[in-house]
């Protein structure tokens, strides 16, 4: 073998020789790592550490109007006609648009017929110890007017004759006390708006045919979908404000839907816009202190019965609320055994559910 072979037989030895000592080094120092990371007790990434549970979360006193924009649907009556007692010829009348109890409507055969309001309609003659619903409704009106009668009597007695005799004298015909019923022409209410009036001068009318009609109008109006409250509020519709009694979500009373009827409000709306319901503004009429806390606070929720949790001295203390209402992740409570002005935050998170306040 020539020196030049010989070498590059050398070298060529010479460089495996470092790789193999290279090799072992690496595998060395794998084996010392794996073997340390055996020892090693196991820790996860912080990154996948699991969150802290918040424990707490903020409460704060304010006042509670729940003032809120509402829809309410009109209840509108059809026509009513007003029926006729007497028969005869009208000698004297003029365009009614309006009867109020106790005056003269018209007369016939130059006899006065009264409008009267009575709880229940009259419906024959009445003379004296006669008795009957029909007669209390006669004394309470009688009364109502400023007449003698028996205020809360189902008996016509002598009062009741003078009262009625009274009325009669006033308006012009002689009467002896007893009660016809030819004389009377019952309506409704005690005031009422009436329209295609027929009972003119010269013209004949006849028992139990109509003489006028009043128009439908509103006898109720109900908040769509509400729910009653046990507190008064205040409901606004038309710029009419009234109260909205506890428990209640309709209004009856005849004076104020006779204003929202008369408002330029509601008689500028098409029936087709008051039949899909009419914008209204409802409010609590006197505003009280509620504790706003997160809803996720409270626990222990049986109908509007519930619990929240204060931290004390290191220690979870439950507090009794009455749960007023919630929104967005927030409820409004009222502590029932609590001064709720010291509380500015309540107990969040598991602890809860080991804690009961009842």
């Amino acid at each position: 073998m020539s020196k030049a072979a010989k070498r590059k037989t050398a070298t060529t030895n010479q460089t495996r020789a470092w790789t193999w000592t290279v090799l072992s080094i690496i595998v060395a120092v794998a084996l010392a790592v794996g073997a340390c990371a055996l020892w090693l007790p196991d820790r996860a990434p912080s990154l996948l550490a699991q969150a802290h549970a918040m424990r707490t979360g903020p409460a704060a006193i304010q006042q509670y109007t729940d003032a809120k924009e509402v829809n309410v649907i009109p209840v509108v009556a059809a026509d009513r006609e007003i029926l006729s007692n007497s028969s005869g010829v009208v000698t004297t009348s003029s365009d009614v648009n309006e009867l109020r109890s106790g005056a003269t409507a018209f007369t016939v055969n130059n006899r006065a017929v009264i409008a009267l309001h009575t709880e229940t309609p009259l419906y024959r003659s009445i003379q004296e110890n006669d008795e009957g619903q029909d007669v209390l409704a006669l004394n309470n009106e009688l009364a109502r007017l400023g007449y003698a009668s028996s205020l809360g009597s189902t008996k016509y007695t002598a009062a009741t004759k003078l009262g009625w005799k009274q009325l009669m004298l006033e308006s012009g015909t002689k009467c002896d006390g007893q009660l016809d019923l030819a004389d009377t022409l019952w309506i409704p209410e005690e005031t009422v708006s009436i329209a295609g009036w027929t009972a003119q001068q010269g013209t004949v009318v006849n028992q139990g045919a109509p003489v006028g009609k009043i128009p439908g109008g509103l006898v109720k109006m109900t908040v769509r979908n509400g729910q009653p409250s046990d507190r008064d509020r205040t409901i606004t519709i038309c710029n009419i404000a009234t109260t909205l009694p506890a428990n209640s979500i309709d209004i009856t009373d005849g004076k104020v839907l006779a204003d929202i009827a008369a408002s330029e409000a509601y008689r500028n709306m098409q029936e087709s816009d008051r039949a899909a319901g009419i914008s209204a503004k409802l409010m609590m009429s006197e505003p009280f202190d509620v504790l706003r806390v997160p809803a996720a606070a409270v626990f222990n929720i049986e109908d509007t019965k519930a619990c929240i949790a204060v931290q004390q001295h290191n220690k979870l203390e439950p507090i009794a609320v009455t749960i007023v209402n919630g929104e967005l992740g927030t409820s409004y409570v009222q502590a029932e055994n609590a001064d709720t002005g010291a509380i500015h935050e309540v107990v969040i998170g598991p602890e809860l559910t080991t804690l009961k306040c009842r």
